[in-house]
């Protein structure tokens, strides 16, 4: 076994919180930009090299911002000479590869460019971790001037400027969606509001109105019970309005609850789209399980969740409802676990990853994407977790979505 295959490029200590600040900057796979173009540009030019590379060093791999004269934008991390030059805060230069042990025997040094010569000033990021270099190398042996070693740092350090420059654009891009989905949140939760309290004011005196007319005792029992059947369904549009009303204004004071209440209670709210759909419900709830929470707010979310399930099986199925008591394992902190899954087509992992975003929905016009985001807010806020999985094919087709909640809350400030 010759001297390169036993040796490769050595991994710096904490290499893991390294690579994580190189990926906070979003730049690696990204396309050529002009401004690091022009960077590699000079650095072939002051140091009258024909290669000259602006090399991140990732995991298992040496990836090129830009480059002069290699023709690749990739290679492996234990052939790498910039692998080696992010394990010091200087540059590295070798003057001569053939005559150091570490690369004499390197594929790029005995093949390829038949590299002689390299230099690389680190990248160096805020926090002091290196995370690649600016270099030129040759296919002869040959040296550097001090001011062009100067120049090659000075251009590293413009590099992670314009780094840096991109983080903040990317955070200031993040901060301003932020903002626009927090101006939505706002402008949906008045409309809320305000449709809550339209829808209300009629219902009432509908509501009244029926109710005087079923005090008629000459009407025919098929009128009295189709009077009855359009009060019921009143009360349910009443009771969709509170909820969107519940959207706008939260619970102040957390109530003592039993589990097996909130979770029925969401359940009867669907009974006529149950049937509708022909929807069999499973449904097991530990007895005696009691939950400190702010209520509306609970059942706004168990609302959310049942209504996903239903949705999903507008041709069928079984709603499989669980709740009982559970540990969060982390920390185990005592609590309750209620799970609603349904035996619908399921989603791809691409719609499952975005699933909890604002905005986010399948159900094109008829869905505001809201659902799931409130949910998972709602449940954090008290102290809890949402988590879902999803199968598109297999016995076990369909969508579960697992609420965590602590039994007890503290009060909000």
């Amino acid at each position: 076994m010759d001297a390169y295959t036993r040796f490769s490029a050595p991994v710096p200590q904490h290499d893991a919180e390294r690579v994580a600040t190189l990926n906070r900057y979003a730049i690696l796979d990204t396309p050529p930009e002009q401004a690091f173009d022009d960077i590699t540009e000079i650095a072939a030019y002051i140091c009258a090299a024909p290669y000259s590379t602006i090399t991140l060093v990732d995991r298992d791999r040496q990836w090129f911002k830009s480059e002069v004269g290699f023709g690749t934008n990739e290679t492996g991390r234990d052939d790498g000479f910039c692998a080696c030059a992010v394990l010091q805060s200087t540059p590295m230069v070798i003057e001569d590869t053939l005559l150091d042990p570490r690369f004499c025997a390197n594929p790029f040094v005995t093949g390829g460019p038949q590299i002689r010569f390299y230099a690389g000033a680190p990248l160096v990021a805020p926090n002091g971790h290196i995370l690649g270099t600016v270099c030129v190398f040759d296919s002869k042996p040959r040296t550097l001037e001090q001011k062009q070693l100067h120049a090659l740092e000075a251009l590293a350090r413009q590099v992670m400027s314009q780094m840096e420059l991109r983080l903040k654009l990317i955070e200031n891009e993040k901060a301003a969606l932020a903002v626009q989905t927090a101006e939505k949140l706002a402008a949906v939760g008045r409309l809320a509001s305000s449709l809550s309290h339209e829808i209300n004011n009629p219902l009432a005196a509908v509501t009244n109105l029926l109710y005087l007319a079923r005090l008629d005792e000459s009407l025919k029992p098929e009128t009295r019970a189709y009077l009855e059947t359009a009060d019921t369904e009143l009360s349910r549009v009443a009771t969709v309005a509170t909820h969107t009303l519940r959207f706008h204004r939260q619970s102040t004071k957390p109530t003592r609850i039993a589990v097996v209440k909130l979770v029925e209670d969401a359940m009867t709210l669907f009974e006529a789209r149950f049937k509708n759909f022909d929807i069999c419900v499973d449904q097991r709830l530990s007895a005696g399980l009691q939950l400190t929470c702010y209520e509306g707010e609970i059942r706004q979310l168990l609302n959310s969740l049942v209504g996903n399930a239903v949705d999903a099986m507008r041709a069928s199925g079984t709603l499989t409802v669980r709740a009982a008591k559970a540990t969060r394992w982390s920390t185990g902190e005592e609590g309750v676990r209620i799970t609603v899954a349904d035996g619908g087509c399921g989603m791809s992992a691409e719609t499952l990853a975005h699933a909890f975003e604002a905005f986010f929905t399948t159900k094109d016009i008829q869905g505001t994407g809201l659902g799931l985001w409130v949910s998972r807010q709602i449940a954090a806020q008290h102290g809890g977790s949402i988590e879902a999985r999803s199968r598109m094919s297999g016995k076990r087709r369909g969508s579960t979505f697992a609420l965590w909640l602590p039994l007890s809350l503290r009060v909000r400030a």
